[in-house]
């Protein structure tokens, strides 16, 4: 709220605004913002694989050089995996509307039965040869 009150030049609490006005400032923050998230993503992955051999990532691109699929694995959650990665299982039942891709979650057990997080996808679908 406080931003709306800086960009309408209002002092604070003297604001009168509605529901839909937040959800448009969040749509246009997204537009501003959204135009580069898959090379930030990508950015963020090359410097997480300098800094630790164990960050994994593998991602695809498609005909028009647009990012299609993308999995990434901690370093903290690689180390898991080798410990304990005898049953990993994988979960696409989520849907990340913003960018039509399934986000696909890998996890374990460990030996204390807790679920453990080892990596996790996006994609555009679910062919056998993705990624």
């Amino acid at each position: 709220m406080r931003v709306m009150e800086l960009e309408m030049n209002v002092r604070h609490g003297e604001l009168s605004f509605l529901k839909k006005d937040v959800y448009n400032l969040f749509t246009k923050n997204h537009k501003l913002h959204s135009q580069n998230d898959a090379r930030e993503l990508l950015e963020y992955c090359k410097s997480a694989k300098s800094e630790n051999l164990n960050f994994q990532y593998a991602f695809t691109l498609d005909s028009e050089n647009r990012l299609e699929h993308i999995f990434q694995c901690h370093a903290h959650c690689f180390e898991l995996y080798q410990k304990y990665g005898d049953v990993v299982v994988n979960d696409t039942t989520y849907k990340v509307t913003s960018y039509d891709m399934l986000f696909d979650i890998f996890v374990g057990i460990d030996n204390h039965g807790r679920t453990i997080l080892i990596g996790y996808a996006l994609l555009r679908n679910e062919k056998l040869n993705t990624i």
